[in-house]
Parts: structure tokens; C-alpha cells; sequence
């Protein structure tokens, strides 16, 4: 009994224990923070974006916002406090239950790098500035927002991941971005150096621009970035002439050098990279080449080694399927395949009766092969050990001939046929028919000792199976004995 009673007394604290941990149960905002949509995360990009460039412009210019301006940062920063609470409670990465907000989440992702940043910039500075100031909202109380620089490689991370973009892109796409924000950042600096100097000899002859400050905050912001793009290229001539001039000059260029060096790095990395697998394949032939020179092999049969090399690397850039989707785990092998050929295998009267398990059984042990044009693949008369399922191309029932001229084509096979079942059910079948590919043929084969192992695993959908495929056996010879 006072077992009993400690179990009871665990498994009520254990359940305790689960409600308090659990915040929200599923509806409709949870599934929203646990799996935003693309969309929503291309719009935060855009509001770092945006508050990355309106603060500096703001701050270095000195220009108020208006109110315009005001309700759109009131908008945007409330936005933001939303997305700050979707990473904070949003189930980590590799979890797949994203129904449910839990406190372990809050406690894990609270405690990281981009949700401090984060914290750090939706604090409302400048309400605390709007009180201060009696009604004004002067810019410098939005610099917060600047440190969300930090998570730039963050937001470029979450944009290539939606964007679905190669790595190379990526890489462009950072360093281009990158480079302009620079120039546009150092074109605000220029305005706030020139309005720390105030209107001076020294600021007439830096800037060759007599009265600049009163001119409008668009004018002096494209003379910034005018002036900052001739130092980095090393065409700007006019001297600095107060300490916080040369103090800039000397960071722009050497911003500018380091920018001319990173972009001849980055181009020279993207040329050899564009061209690796190529490369890669090329090496390949030299070496197929040399093979075939050593080994003597004749000139037909080293044309058709050199097709099916060429089809390998145009069809899927010369990827070994079999060995990519063996690499994964046994989970996402199966998911892969399911995605691949769930559809090939519903075609076939055998698995109509089947269930979901057993036809991702089947799936897992397709086998991925390729057939070059005029290749026999099953011959009338022999053993048969496997089924096939064409993927792409195009295959050919034909008579037994050895020329192709002589052949009669019974039927033509395409993408989603599939032939050979019979062998899978029966010890020692024989093959009814002879085909040979018409075409680059992209085939699935299960092979019967695979198909005998997952049989042993589901024996009622065996025996349902082998009647089915017993009635088709019998049909067939029927209809070759109505031939002969």
C-alpha cells in the first residue's frame, strides 16, 4: 500500500509539474510561433533593414522624424516586440512538437545570443526620451536599434533558408549588401563630422561646399555618399583639415581597402567554386579515359562508357543517388523516398490493398539505377529476380532479336510504368517478355530478397499479395497459351 501510494504521489507531481510547464495549448497563434510563415519573416528582415538605414540618416543629419515617421516606427517596433516573443517561446531547432509553448522553451531560448540583441533594441528608448525632452523625439534615442548589426549574419541565415539560394549566392548576396551598407553608413558620418565642425574655414575647404549645413538633409546625405565612395576607390583629393576629418579619412580608406581586397577574394573564391563540380567531373572522364586507353577497350562501347557518364552529370550534376540517400538516417531515408516514389508504387494493383507502412517499407529499398539507350534489361526466358519502376524515359516490349531493325515492339512503357512483379511473388519465374530501353532510362528496382524480408514483417498483407499476384500469373499464361 504506501508503494502504491508514493507512485500515485509521483505521478501527481509529474502531472503538475507538465501543467505548469505548459503555457498555451494548440490554436491557431501557437502554430503561428512555432512555424512562421515565409512571408512574415521576409518583412522583420525588411524592418531591421529599415531601422538599420533611418537611424543613422536621422541621428547624422540631424533631422526630426515626422509624425508620418513616428506612427510608422510605433508600428514597425511593435511588430518586432511580436517577433521577440516568437523566438523567445518558439519550440529549438530539431524539435518537432511546435503546438505547444512550454516554459523549457522560454528558459532555453532566452538565454541565447540573439534573443539579448533583441531585448536590447525593442527597449523603448524613445518614449523614455518623448517624457524627457517635453514632447520632442529627437532621433539619438532610437540608437538601440543599431545593435541588431550584430544579427545581420543571423537575418542572412533566415533569408537564405527561405529564399532557397545556392551558397555561393549567398556569399554575393552578403558581401554586396555588406559593402552599400558600409558606404551608407559612412556617408551619415560624414554629415555628423561635418555638423561637429559647424560652419568653419576647415569645413568650407574640406568640403568645398560654403552654407552646406543649410541645405537640405537629402543634398548633403548624397554629397556623403559621394565623397565616402571617391576615398574608398582612392580618387578623393581634397586634404582633412580638423582632427575628426582626418580621423574619418584614415577609417574610409581603410574600409575602402579592405572592401577592394575583400571583393577580389570573394570573386576569385565564386570563379573556382561555380566551376568545382565540373572540374570535379572532368578529372573523372580523364581518369574513365585513361582506363579504357590502358585496358584496350573498343571505340563503340568506350562511346557508350562516355554517355553514360555525360547523362550522369547533365540529369543530376554527377550526385550518386543511392549513396546521397544512404547517408541519411533511417527516418529521413524513409521521408525521402515516401517524397520520391510514394506515387510510382500507388500505380501498382499488388500494393492497392496495402497499407501506409507497408508501402514505405517498400519504398526504403527501391534502388536508384540508370540504363543507357538500347540496353536489355529483362530477357524473354531467364530467371527473374527483380521488379522495376521507370522514373524517366522510355522502355520497349520487343521480340527477341539481335538487331534492332528486326524487332517487333509489342508495347511502349513511360515515366510511372512499371514491369517484372510477378518475379517477387514466384521461386524461379521465368520472364514472359523481353524489354530494352529506348532512351536514358532513370529505373527504380526492388530486388525480391528485399521484397521477401518485408513480407516476412506483414504477413496478412502477404498472403493478399500472393493472391493477387496468382491471379495475374494465370491470366498471363492464358494469354499465352490463347497466342500460341
Amino acid at each position: 500500500d504506501e508503494g502504491r501510494v508514493a507512485v500515485m504521489s509521483l505521478q501527481d507531481s509529474a502531472r503538475s509539474t507538465s501543467s505548469e510547464e505548459l503555457i498555451a495549448k494548440p490554436n491557431k497563434l501557437v502554430l503561428f510561433i512555432g512555424n512562421r510563415p515565409s512571408w512574415w519573416k521576409k518583412l522583420v528582415f525588411c524592418i531591421a533593414l529599415y531601422n538599420l538605414a533611418s537611424v543613422p540618416f536621422r541621428v547624422c543629419l540631424n533631422t526630426p522624424a515626422s509624425l508620418i515617421e513616428v506612427l510608422i516606427d510605433l508600428l514597425l517596433d511593435i511588430i518586432m516586440i511580436f517577433e521577440f516573443f516568437c523566438n523567445v517561446m518558439r519550440p529549438p531547432k530539431g524539435v518537432e512538437e511546435k503546438n505547444e509553448l512550454r516554459v523549457s522553451n522560454v528558459l532555453i531560448n532566452i538565454r541565447s545570443r540573439q534573443a539579448i540583441v533583441e531585448l536590447i533594441a525593442i527597449i523603448p528608448l524613445d518614449l523614455v526620451g518623448f517624457g524627457l525632452s517635453k514632447g520632442l523625439l529627437h532621433p539619438a534615442f532610437r540608437l538601440n536599434k543599431m545593435i541588431r548589426v550584430l544579427k545581420l549574419s543571423w537575418y542572412f541565415d533566415e533569408l537564405g533558408e527561405i529564399l532557397q539560394i545556392g551558397h555561393n549566392a549567398q556569399r554575393v548576396f552578403r558581401f554586396t549588401v555588406l559593402i552599400i551598407w558600409l558606404i551608407y553608413w559612412l556617408g551619415c558620418v560624414w554629415n555628423l563630422v561635418i555638423w561637429s565642425d559647424g560652419e568653419t574655414s576647415h569645413t568650407w575647404y574640406w568640403t568645398q561646399q560654403p552654407g552646406l549645413l543649410s541645405e537640405p538633409s537629402g543634398y548633403r546625405f548624397l554629397l556623403g555618399v559621394y565623397w565616402t565612395l571617391t576615398m574608398m576607390t582612392g580618387y578623393g583629393s581634397i586634404l582633412p583639415q580638423s582632427d575628426l576629418q582626418i580621423i574619418f579619412s584614415l577609417v574610409t580608406v581603410v574600409v575602402g581597402v579592405a572592401g577592394n581586397v575583400g571583393v577580389i577574394g570573394t570573386l576569385g573564391s565564386l570563379v573556382q567554386n561555380l566551376d568545382s563540380s565540373g572540374a570535379a567531373f572532368r578529372q573523372k572522364m580523364d581518369a574513365v579515359n585513361d582506363y579504357m586507353r590502358y585496358r584496350k577497350i573498343s571505340t563503340e562501347m568506350q562511346t557508350r562508357i562516355k554517355g553514360y557518364y555525360t547523362y550522369l552529370w547533365q540529369s543530376r550534376r554527377g550526385l550518386d543517388e543511392a549513396r546521397l540517400i544512404q547517408e541519411l538516417p533511417g527516418y529521413l531515408q524513409e521521408e525521402v523516398s515516401l517524397f520520391l516514389n510514394k506515387e510510382i508504387i500507388s500505380k501498382v494493383p499488388l500494393f492497392h490493398e496495402c497499407d501506409e507502412q507497408f508501402k514505405s517499407a517498400v519504398v526504403v529499398k527501391l534502388i536508384p539505377t540508370v540504363l543507357l539507350p538500347d540496353s536489355f534489361i529483362v530477357r524473354k526466358g531467364e530467371v527473374g529476380r527483380e521488379m522495376y519502376f521507370i522514373s524517366r524515359g522510355e522502355v520497349q516490349v520487343v521480340s527477341e532479336a539481335k538487331e534492332s531493325s528486326e524487332r517487333v515492339v509489342y508495347a511502349t512503357l513511360r515515366d510511372g510504368s512499371f514491369f517484372g512483379e510477378v518475379a517477387l511473388l514466384f521461386n524461379d519465374s521465368r520472364r514472359t517478355a523481353t524489354v530494352v530501353t529506348s532512351s536514358f532510362c532513370d529505373l527504380f528496382v526492388l530486388r525480391k530478397e528485399d521484397f521477401d524480408t518485408i513480407r516476412e514483417s506483414f504477413p496478412d498483407q502477404s498472403k493478399a499479395i500472393h493472391k493477387a499476384a496468382q491471379k495475374r500469373y494465370n491470366l498471363q499464361r492464358q494469354n499465352e497459351n490463347a497466342e500460341d
